[in-house]
């Protein structure tokens, strides 16, 4: 992945078009009417147009967190309007063809919406400018070879049936010193996942039960693919991939060793995947009578940032801008099974010894970390 354009290099050569086959350049920006808005999709993908409204895909222009870290990091780059482009054209994709970098238009508020993604011809991570091949219009891309539509065109696509390289595309990202800081994508690709055929869609977009159109409009598909696109922050996503185990328990009158195991069982890239301000917590201690977790222990397993004095970075405008190397990464990799020992005191009247993992997300300054319980293990006393 080292030979992947940079953002920062794309950056330099926007303007100066993105290839041929409809495509559009910077330098000619489009109406924002060349894109359809995703409420008329929902006039007949009305269940699919649902999911997308709960996913972070529809708030990802909009969202607290993504506002705050694209003021910061236009407030600290030397060329902000470079960086608001570098920040805009992932989180609302459609500014790419109509130049609206300022988010002003509806259609550039929907985030990735449901109109850029299925109008995307092809993606070439190695291309200048952006990985797109843009082709908004009549024709729209999908997963269904022989898809018929009263109202606009259809296409069979490889590239939205199975191709990770619609989501590397945002999901993988050098900044200008070269330092990976998303690497979701080359961490599916250097582990077993390629060689299966399971691809990110598989996980994160699976086949759940629902109509493509809805009542009126004839369809024989009776499944739909999940267009809530949950990931690390949805604990039931979680739940699927990774395992809590307490493998060993010496309890005596003053304190318990407890040994815990963790697995990324079914997670295709290392947990968590995403931005190094995303955690997992490996937690152990003490319940007593009031339900609290006493004598806390824990192990946080993370991919630390660090900037040119050697701090480990902390927010996400930072990491995309001054991040010059990765420190120590205590992610759990594909298939990693992982043996934690604690000691923990036990209070008078304890009742039981438990681990949890949790999933912490410290995006958002504004809100502080989020934590979100992924599964839990008890050992009773007396049991």
């Amino acid at each position: 992945m080292g030979q992947i354009l940079t953002r920062c290099a794309w950056f330099a050569v926007l303007a100066v078009g993105v290839g041929a086959g409809g495509s559009r350049s910077d330098a000619a920006p489009a109406p924002a009417s060349v894109y359809t808005a995703a409420r008329r999709c929902a006039t007949c993908h009305q269940t699919i147009h649902t999911y997308w409204s709960e996913s972070e895909h529809s708030r990802s222009a909009t969202s607290k967190a993504f506002l705050a870290a694209l003021g910061a990091a236009v407030e600290a780059a030397p060329d902000k309007d470079a960086a608001r482009r570098g920040c805009v054209w992932c989180h609302a994709p459609t500014a790419l063809a109509t130049g609206d970098y300022a988010l002003e238009a509806p259609i550039t508020r929907e985030g990735v919406s449901c109109d850029f993604c299925h109008t995307v011809a092809d993606v070439d991570l190695y291309k200048p400018g952006h990985p797109f091949d843009l082709q908004p219009g009549k024709v729209k891309r999908g997963p269904l070879e022989y898809a018929k539509a009263p109202f606009h065109e259809t296409a069979y696509s490889v590239l939205h049936k199975s191709s990770p390289l619609l989501c590397a595309a945002c999901h993988e990202h050098q900044n200008a010193l070269g330092v990976p800081v998303l690497s979701t994508y080359s961490e599916w690709k250097a582990g077993p996942y390629p060689a299966r055929g399971q691809t990110c869609q598989e996980c994160h977009m699976p086949l759940v039960p629902g109509a493509i159109v809805k009542g009126g409009l004839q369809s024989t598909q009776r499944r739909i693919n999940l267009h809530r696109l949950q990931g690390g922050s949805a604990a039931s996503r979680l739940q699927g991939g990774l395992e809590l185990r307490i493998s060993g328990l010496d309890v005596s009158a003053a304190s318990a060793d407890v040994q815990v195991v963790v697995t990324n069982t079914g997670v295709g890239h290392a947990a968590p995947g995403g931005l190094s301000s995303k955690s997992l917590v490996l937690a152990v201690g003490v319940e007593a009578g009031s339900g609290e977790l006493l004598h806390r222990r824990e192990r946080a397993y993370r991919r630390e940032l660090k900037d040119a004095e050697g701090h480990s970075l902390v927010s996400v405008a930072d990491m995309f801008q001054k991040a010059v190397s990765v420190g120590e990464d205590t992610r759990l990799q594909q298939k990693e099974a992982r043996t934690e020992r604690f000691t923990v005191p036990l209070p008078e009247g304890w009742k039981a010894i438990v681990a949890r993992l949790e999933y912490r997300d410290a995006s958002d300054p504004a809100a502080g970390p989020k934590t979100t319980l992924v599964t839990e293990e008890r050992r009773e006393r007396g049991r």
